[in-house]
């Protein structure tokens, strides 16, 4: 089990990888969880791995990598970066394997906040919705419409309960989808986020792309940023009382 030092050493970790100035070991770590973003596969399976390294730091099974195994290289070995970040979090490369011979806790803590960091990036969850597309597109026709409405039930369960008619402070959103059209209510504090995760909830919308919102309420439009926009409210976006977003698929 983690010992009081690896304790510390998360905490250390967590605090040094919140600062801007960061050791060229941390910048690399950190740099590798970046273009590893886009690879939802293979930031997931090294999470584990090093939460398990982690945890069990005196089992060698939790230290050591064959860099033969074909499902490591099908989920980390062939994406680029997968290999460059076990090794700047520690692993050496030692007989066809990839070890962890000196084992620094701080810096494999540096390399699961940068993990998790990276699943919360756009590129992340762009990538984690088109593996769920590719094993739903393998399922019959029943089995795909299921897992489809079962995907988009998900996301409207993101989005903060409808205020009732006529409540002060809501906003009234229309999203175009094509030639459709659906008007919902929000309250007027919900951010970009709740309106693109009820906007992936609504038939038409393409489920494994990536897509974006523009406020087409006046012209000329103006394309919303998913990245540095999506925690920003309605209001701040200038959609409220009222506004029209188009869903767009992101070429």
């Amino acid at each position: 089990p983690p010992t009081p030092g690896d304790a510390a050493a998360a905490a250390a970790a967590t605090a040094r990888f919140a600062m801007p100035a960061a050791s060229t070991a941390e910048q690399k770590v950190q740099s590798c969880a970046v273009r590893l973003s886009g690879h939802a596969v293979a930031v997931d399976t090294l999470l584990v791995s090093l939460e398990r390294a982690i945890a069990s730091p005196d089992d060698e099974r939790c230290r050591k990598v064959s860099l033969a195994n074909p499902t490591f290289q099908a989920r980390v070995g062939s994406v680029a970066g997968g290999v460059d970040f076990l090794c700047a979090v520690g692993y050496q490369p030692m007989h066809g394997h990839l070890v962890l011979q000196r084992r620094d806790p701080a810096l494999l803590w540096v390399g699961k906040a940068a993990l998790q960091e990276a699943q919360r990036s756009l590129a992340y969850m762009n990538s984690k919705e088109a593996v769920h597309l590719q094993a739903a597109l393998s399922l019959s026709s029943s089995e795909y419409a299921a897992e489809e409405a079962r995907r988009r039930a998900a996301f409207l369960a993101r989005v903060p309960d409808e205020p009732p008619e006529g409540e002060a402070g809501s906003a009234l959103l229309c999203l175009h989808v094509g030639d459709a059209q659906h008007w919902r209510r929000f309250e007027s504090c919900c951010t970009l986020e709740d309106a693109l995760n009820y906007a992936r909830s609504l038939p038409g919308t393409p489920l494994g792309a990536a897509i974006s919102l523009s406020n087409v309420t006046l012209r000329p439009a103006v394309r919303l940023d998913a990245n540095t926009q999506r925690g920003l409210t309605l209001q701040r976006l200038d959609l409220w009382p009222t506004g029209h977003l188009r869903v767009e698929v992101d070429a």
